[in-house]
């Protein structure tokens, strides 16, 4: 019989006790506890070493919340760094969940707590007991980790690189050191740059939610600029769910920064930004988007920024720019990077956050494809594997789902998107397995439906996945004489890719957009490759299964 390593003590609570009334409390041990204030509606969380003195000096601070009741988390592993760990932990939690309004003002301490002793391996009893005293409603704490609102939260625990680039772009706003030295200089933007997985994102949305409650910035008309759809969509429901002075409508497409000025624009992923090259559909509104500012069709939506914005904090990551649409290096060079008129302030991220693996798994992947690497690498607490079989790797990715959520398939460029016209077909046929493509081109990460479906580049970009199945199809290939990756045309299905593109960019686009895929690991990454030949090289590369 498993012994109860948590135990939960329920006490009456009101403002007209005294502290002989808190005194009277029994608790099982006299160690460092977490405790939760609550009225039904609202919620406090907190942590001390002693809960009766701590819940006496909290009824001048919350007397008009009238809280009912205290409960208060014992264990004889408690001790104040694990306590304040799971404070932390806890309020975030809770904040997601929703069933009470969490008014601590902020997230607890930050601790370096790494120890997995027994009370951090048992967390997710801790997580059952506290549904059973109706203090939480979601079944299982993964579902929120899992959710964009606590993924992308501004009130996320950051690294202390992150808390510096946040820092240093506050000082360089207040500072004023953006301004322009003379009439003939143009106003610097603040360039942030980092690989996939560096937290380009949660610093922004920290970013936004800083300015927006700084008495020194609410005046100003503040938007952040997002090219992906999915992405915009998930950021708009963040910013909901956040409140506190955010409103989705903070969140905006480039095409809508066109209709007004603002004092501070943040863009995420300036890399997604479009020119006028293969928009498809897009093209009309891009060509209103320009007529509307004066300017023609050489100027991209960079420019709608520059143009629409008195401030900008762009964060920017050259080797995410994956088709022929998107703004090019080289422009953003010549815009910002060597304008004598203009010039930037530079800030860089490094560490990865996204992936177990680490930094090095991100320059592995790039020196796989571009075949720069010499030796076989592995990665401690990360799961990355070649499968031989395309079924098994499906039905691993169907376990991962089932067990993690966040568990995906995902692909190319490789196969024509026939169910667009018709949803009785399918876009993909491998090994007698038929698959769609998503079609839910809004929210499709959260859709219900998108674990049998594969996932495109379009739908991830700037998304994670806890487990990634990634399926190399047949528009990469290995030639054997050359010995070189080659892109194969003929099974390359996206114009936004293709048109206009030499054989050179042609295989930039591709092996980048693999990379990406590659990158939106968090736990685990698991290949499968059409080609067999290109099966047979990155064997040399990653751990293979049959």
């Amino acid at each position: 019989m498993q012994r109860t390593i948590f135990n939960i003590s329920t006490f009456k609570y009101s403002p007209s006790y005294t502290q002989e009334d808190f005194e009277k409390w029994e608790l099982p041990n006299d160690y460092h506890c977490v405790y939760i204030l609550e009225n039904g509606k609202d919620a406090y969380v907190g942590e001390t070493l002693v809960a009766t003195i701590r819940a006496y000096q909290h009824i001048s601070k919350f007397q008009a919340l009238n809280f009912q009741r205290m409960h208060i988390i014992t264990s004889d592993l408690m001790e104040e760094t694990p306590a304040k760990h799971y404070e932390r932990l806890l309020i975030r939690l809770m904040k997601v969940d929703g069933l009470f309004n969490v008014v601590n003002g902020t997230d607890g301490n930050k601790t370096h707590y790494q120890r997995k002793n027994e009370f951090e391996l048992h967390f997710d009893k801790l997580w059952n007991q506290l549904i059973d005293k109706k203090l939480v409603k979601q079944k299982s704490f993964q579902f929120i980790l899992n959710s964009s609102a606590y993924k992308y939260s501004p009130y996320i625990t950051f690294t202390n690189e992150q808390t510096d680039a946040l820092t240093h772009i506050v000082n360089v706003l207040n500072s004023g050191e953006t301004a322009p030295f003379s009439s003939k200089y143009k106003r610097r933007p603040i360039l942030i740059n980092g690989n996939a997985g560096t937290g380009k994102t949660v610093v922004a949305t920290s970013l936004f939610h800083y300015l927006r409650n700084d008495n020194r910035y609410t005046d100003k008309n503040i938007a952040m600029v997002v090219a992906n759809e999915q992405m915009r969509n998930i950021l708009k429901d963040v910013f909901h769910k956040t409140k506190e002075g955010l409103k989705k409508e903070d969140i905006i497409s480039p095409i809508e920064l066109t209709k007004q000025k603002y004092d501070i624009i943040i863009c995420d992923e300036v890399h997604a930004l479009r020119r006028y090259e293969n928009l498809v559909f897009y093209k009309k509104h891009f060509e209103e988007g320009n007529k509307r500012l004066g300017l023609d069709n050489t100027h991209n939506e960079l420019d709608w920024i520059l143009e629409k914005s008195e401030y900008q904090i762009l964060f920017y990551d050259e080797k995410q720019i994956i088709k022929r649409s998107d703004i090019r290096d080289e422009y953003i060079r010549e815009k910002i990077l060597n304008c004598k008129q203009r010039g930037f302030r530079p800030i860089e991220l490094k560490t990865q956050m996204r992936n177990k693996a680490g930094d090095a798994y991100i320059d592995y992947i790039y020196d796989i494809l571009y075949q720069r690497v010499l030796q076989k690498q592995t990665f401690d607490d990360f799961d990355f594997k070649l499968f031989s079989s395309f079924t098994k790797m499906r039905e691993e990715i169907l376990q991962k789902e089932d067990k993690y959520g966040l568990s995906k398939l995902c692909g190319g460029y490789a196969w024509k998107w026939v169910s667009k016209d018709d949803i009785s077909k399918p876009d993909i046929i491998i090994e007698s397995v038929e698959i769609r493509w998503n079609r839910d081109k809004k929210m499709w990460i959260g859709n219900m439906d998108s674990k049998r479906e594969m996932g495109s580049v379009y739908t991830l970009r700037g998304l994670d996945l806890n487990y990634v199945g990634l399926v190399i199809g047949p528009d990469l290939y290995f030639d054997k004489k050359d010995n070189q990756i080659k892109v194969n045309k003929k099974s390359l299905f996206s114009n936004d890719v293709k048109k206009g593109a030499t054989d050179e960019e042609l295989k930039e686009y591709v092996l980048k957009t693999y990379a990406l895929l590659f990158t939106r690991a968090i736990k685990g990454a698991y290949v499968y490759v059409c080609d067999e030949a290109l099966r047979e090289y990155l064997k040399f590369f990653i751990e293979s299964k049959n």
